[in-house]
C-alpha cells in the first residue's frame, strides 16, 4: 500500500492570495490552493514544509503549515496557506506584474501525508520538487474597499 502512496502526486494550483497584513519579515499572504488527489484512496495532509522561488529571483520563500485535511479520492479540496513574502522579494514579485509572460516558480520541500482513512498508512518526509508557471494576472491588483485588502489571483476560490 506504501508503493502506491508514493506512485500518485496530487496535482496543485494557486487559486488565490489574498493581503493578511505586513510584519517586520515582509508580506503575509493567505493563498489558497486546489489540491486533487488523483488517488484512488482518501489522503491526508499532516504538515508541509517548503521553499518557493518565483522568477529569476535567487531569494526563497519559506512556507510551513500544518494542516491536517483529508483529501477524499479524486476530489479536490481548497487549502488556506499562511505566507510570508520576505521584504526583499518584493520587488521582484512587483515588477513582474509588468510583463505580460508568466512567471516561472519552484516548490521543492516534504509532507507528512497519511494514506487512507481505515488503514491510516503515515508516511513522513514524502519529497517533492514541483515547477510551474504563475500567469500575470495572478499579480494583478484587485482593490476591495479601498487599498486593503488586496485580494490576488485567478478563479474563484
Amino acid at each position: 500500500m506504501l508503493g502506491a502512496l508514493s506512485g500518485c502526486t496530487p496535482s496543485v494550483q494557486l487559486r488565490t492570495a489574498t493581503l493578511r497584513s505586513a510584519s517586520p519579515e515582509g508580506p503575509q499572504f493567505d493563498a489558497v490552493l486546489a489540491v486533487k488527489n488523483t488517488n484512488p484512496f482518501d489522503v491526508q495532509v499532516r504538515m508541509v514544509r517548503a521553499s518557493v522561488t518565483v522568477g529569476e529571483n535567487p531569494m526563497r520563500i519559506p512556507v510551513q503549515f500544518d494542516s491536517g485535511v483529508w483529501i477524499r479520492a479524486h476530489q479536490t479540496a481548497y487549502v488556506a496557506v499562511p505566507v510570508t513574502v520576505p521584504w526583499g522579494m518584493t520587488p521582484t514579485l512587483a515588477l513582474s506584474t509588468l510583463s505580460p509572460k508568466p512567471v516561472p516558480f519552484r516548490i521543492v520541500g516534504e509532507a507528512d501525508v497519511t494514506a487512507t482513512n481505515t488503514f491510516r498508512i503515515e508516511r513522513n518526509a514524502y519529497e517533492f520538487d514541483e515547477e510551474g508557471e504563475l500567469p500575470r494576472n495572478v499579480f494583478v491588483r484587485q482593490q476591495v474597499g479601498g487599498i486593503f485588502p488586496i485580494t490576488l489571483g485567478v478563479g474563484r476560490p
